[in-house]
């Protein structure tokens, strides 16, 4: 509808004789005003008046004089030159019976959305399922759109701490122990060594030395590492049944770049970007504000900038056009140093790569540290929530049919929509009373005014009869929001904020549940009125589960 209003909104400029420049164009907005003005609502008049020589209250008159849609009407003109707009209820009745669907995107070029990266012999915490749901929404919304989308885990499996963790294996390994649960077992002989790391530094370098050797090719070092990759592969790949993520199409980890690097090194060399350091090999940022960039350390080890210039390289031969790091505000710096690094190389274009930074997720204020040992667990996380939901159906419906899959769908939900409908750049303070409220902004709320539509369905018969042509107030606003999921995923994707699509499923549902107790349906003499009912619940319901669908969030006919 936006994109409707826009055009006729040019066409009435253009027989004004006003000039709309691409930088004007640029600044026109159809919005959404408060309910009580209209529908939608421009700014036009308040960009253009200047330029036409008017005051924008004028403007706006004579726009509203020359408007010719008629079914989407002038509501008026409001504040300084606001034109507000009013969608027909003949026009929305007439669109209950589909649901409106993107325009085909005009860019076709693949798109890389790089998300989940756990480190290989560490098990997942919660940071970790923060990267999976942001980058499994962004990828969703994306390829709702008609973008041409791929994902990659992009697994940590090379660097020193590998090097670390087989001097680790060597000292404290126990076959016994590693066969029961091996990347627990792992996870705290690296704990350990980083314990005796600290006491004795030399055990640091002996790490590094270790690195070096399995960078090198060291048989044994090597046998030792796939063994770690391959029980840790086993582990992560859970995620995706555990928590409802679409399934990966690559799995590039950071070694599979491991002869793709020395091209690198070349190529930095050859442009004189690559210098000498106190025996490392650097590439100096100092004049862009960036500090300097280790390519490949003093011990000859490489580095995970280097892995990255690779990586991109790699991926972007395979025709990715744009690729997209769904990676904690920690590591910002890395993310300027490498796209820097790939502009001065000439490797990248502005728009080619964007870092998808968000923030820390903690309970109770702890923060996450693998090298310490006080992480929160994602299957803890998950087993927790799952307890609690079960209490809770317990006490509200213990005879509901299929429990178990209530259980896993609610908590699912609970902990997705926590972590979604908050802005990804901020730090979030896990909440179980809010995650778990089934009357408040949760997920376990927006399941529930999804059951509940569908529980009018299996009530109420549609006994055929033609449609009412007029709507109460709160029909209309639930017809207009129920039309808007196109625009609230593009406008969520401008800027790959998840809350915003969030935000639009949470306000649906909050005016579904307004009109659930204005509008009888069940009880409704006026055949008519019932009909144009349903079709209204049949609408909102379908919308409504394919927004949290773009989620990730799966819905639940009885609760």
């Amino acid at each position: 509808m936006k994109k409707q209003i826009l055009a006729d909104l040019l066409g009435v400029l253009s027989r004004l004789g006003i000039t709309v420049t691409e930088e004007d164009h640029k600044k026109i907005q159809v919005s959404y005003p408060d309910a009580g003005f209209g529908d939608y609502s421009t700014n036009a008049a308040l960009i253009l008046a200047k330029p036409a020589g008017m005051v924008p209250k004028a403007l706006a008159d004579r726009i509203a004089a020359e408007w010719a849609n008629a079914d989407i009407q002038v509501a008026g003109v409001a504040g300084p030159g606001f034109i507000n707009f009013r969608i027909l209820d003949s026009v929305l009745i007439k669109s209950l019976g589909s649901t409106e669907a993107p325009e085909p995107a005009v860019d076709q070029s693949k798109i890389l959305v790089e998300y989940f990266q756990p480190n290989i012999a560490k098990p997942l915490h919660v940071g970790h399922l923060r990267t999976a749901l942001i980058g499994d929404a962004v990828a969703r919304m994306l390829k709702y759109l008609g973008h041409d989308v791929e994902s990659d885990t992009h697994m940590g499996d090379w660097g020193t701490q590998f090097g670390l963790l087989i001097l680790a294996y060597r000292k404290y390994g126990n076959e016994a122990e590693i066969a029961a649960d091996p990347v627990t077992k792992l996870n705290e002989y690296y704990i350990q060594i980083n314990k005796d790391a600290e006491a004795d530094p030399a055990v640091h370098e002996a790490g590094k030395a270790e690195f070096v050797k399995l960078e090198r090719g060291d048989a044994e070092n090597r046998q030792l590492w796939q063994q770690f990759v391959d029980w840790s592969m086993e582990k992560f790949l859970a995620i995706n049944g555990l928590m409802d993520i679409l399934p990966f199409d690559h799995h590039w980890p950071e070694s599979f770049f491991e002869d793709k690097m020395p091209d690198i090194v070349t190529e930095l060399k050859a442009k004189g970007l690559l210098v000498e350091s106190q025996g490392a090999q650097i590439v100096n940022l100092e004049a862009d504000g960036l500090g300097i960039a280790v390519i490949v350390k003093s011990d000859g080890g490489t580095t995970y900038l280097l892995r990255d210039l690779a990586t991109f390289r790699f991926r972007k031969q395979e025709g990715f056009a744009q690729q997209l790091y769904v990676v904690d505000n920690r590591q910002s710096h890395h993310y300027f140093q490498l796209f820097a690094i790939l502009r001065k190389m000439g490797e990248m274009l502005d728009g080619e790569a964007a870092h998808l930074d968000y923030g820390f997720i903690s309970f109770k204020g702890q923060v996450l540290s693998t090298r310490k040992g006080n992480m929160v667990l994602a299957h803890d996380v998950i087993r927790q929530a799952e307890e609690k939901v079960a209490q809770i159906i317990e006490q509200k419906n213990p005879d509901l049919a299929d429990k178990p899959e209530a259980v896993r769908t609610l908590a699912k939900a609970a902990l997705k929509y926590y972590d979604l409908s908050h802005n990804r750049h901020s730090d979030i303070e896990f909440d179980w009373d809010v995650a778990l409220d089934f009357e408040g902004n949760s997920g376990p709320y927006l399941l529930y005014a999804y059951a509940r539509l569908s529980s009018i369905l299996r009530k109420v018969k549609d006994d055929g009869a033609a449609l009412a042509q007029e709507m109460s107030a709160t029909e209309h606003k639930l017809a207009v929001e129920a039309s808007k999921l196109p625009e609230a995923v593009a406008d969520a994707v401008k800027e790959f904020l998840p809350n915003v699509l969030a935000n639009y499923v949470y306000g649906l549902a909050n005016i579904a549940n307004k009109f659930y107790h204005d509008s009888p349906i069940q009880s409704e003499g006026d055949a008519a009125k019932r009909a144009m009912r349903l079709a209204l619940v049949r609408k909102t319901r379908s919308v409504l589960k394919e927004g949290l669908g773009l989620l990730g969030i799966n819905t639940l006919e009885e609760m």
